[in-house]
C-alpha cells in the first residue's frame, strides 16, 4: 500500500510539473509577444522543440496514470519507467530555459532588453565586449546597487548576431574584451610613480 501512495504521490509530482513548467513558459511567451519593442527577436526553431517536448510528455503522463489507475500491471516497473521519462522531460525543458534563457526571445526597448520572465536595464549596463576567443558577446550590468552580473551570447548564434546589430540601441559601444586580471593590473600606478627617490638632489646638497 505504501509502495501504490509512494507511485500516486510520484506520477501526481511530474503532473504538476509539467502542468507549471508549460504554463510558465506560455504565460511568459504570451506576455512577450503583447508588448511592443523598438527591435525584437523569438528563435522559433528553439520553441518549436520545447513545445514538443512538452507535448510529448502530456501523453507520457497520461500513459503513468492509465497503468497506475486503469490497465494496473502486477509489476511497478513499466509505471516507474513512464513516470521517469516524464521528470526527465520536463526537468530538460526548464534547465535548457534556466541556462539558455537569452537565446529564445529578445525584446529591446528604451528602457530595457526583455527575455521571457527576466529584463535587463539598459541604464544599468556598464559596457559590451566582444571575446574572440571565445566568440562571444558578454554584456556587463549592475543589479541593485553593487552586484555585478554578466550574460553571454554566442556570436554564433542568431540571438548574439540580434545583439550585435542592434546594440546602438543599449547606449553602448562594441569594446574588446579585457580579462579581470588585466583591468586589475591597468588600475594600479606604476611602482616609480608610487615610490620617490630616496636619493638627494643636487639643490638638496647644496
Amino acid at each position: 500500500m505504501d509502495a501504490q501512495k509512494g507511485t500516486i504521490i510520484a506520477i501526481a509530482m511530474a503532473a504538476f510539473l509539467f502542468v507549471a513548467v508549460s504554463l510558465s513558459v506560455g504565460g511568459y511567451l504570451i506576455s512577450f509577444t503583447k508588448r511592443e519593442f523598438k527591435e525584437r527577436f523569438v528563435n522559433k526553431k528553439i520553441l518549436i522543440i520545447l513545445f514538443s517536448v512538452l507535448g510529448i510528455n502530456l501523453p507520457v503522463v497520461i500513459v503513468g496514470f492509465l497503468l497506475e489507475f486503469v490497465i494496473k500491471p502486477a509489476s511497478n516497473a513499466s509505471v516507474i519507467a513512464v513516470i521517469v521519462i516524464a521528470f526527465v522531460l520536463t526537468v530538460g525543458v526548464g534547465v535548457y530555459i534556466f541556462l539558455f534563457l537569452q537565446t529564445i526571445a529578445i525584446g529591446i526597448d528604451e528602457k530595457e532588453i526583455a527575455f521571457l520572465g527576466e529584463r535587463i536595464l539598459i541604464r544599468k549596463i556598464t559596457r559590451v565586449e566582444r571575446n574572440d576567443k571565445t566568440n562571444q558577446l558578454i554584456i556587463h550590468y549592475t543589479e541593485g546597487s553593487r552586484s555585478k552580473k554578466k550574460t553571454r551570447f554566442s556570436l554564433a548564434s542568431q540571438a548574439g548576431q540580434f545583439m550585435v546589430n542592434n546594440v546602438a540601441l543599449l547606449n553602448q559601444e562594441i569594446m574588446t574584451f579585457v580579462s579581470d586580471r588585466e583591468q586589475a593590473a591597468d588600475s594600479k600606478p606604476s611602482t616609480a610613480a608610487e615610490t620617490p627617490s630616496s636619493a638627494p638632489t643636487k639643490a638638496e646638497k647644496d
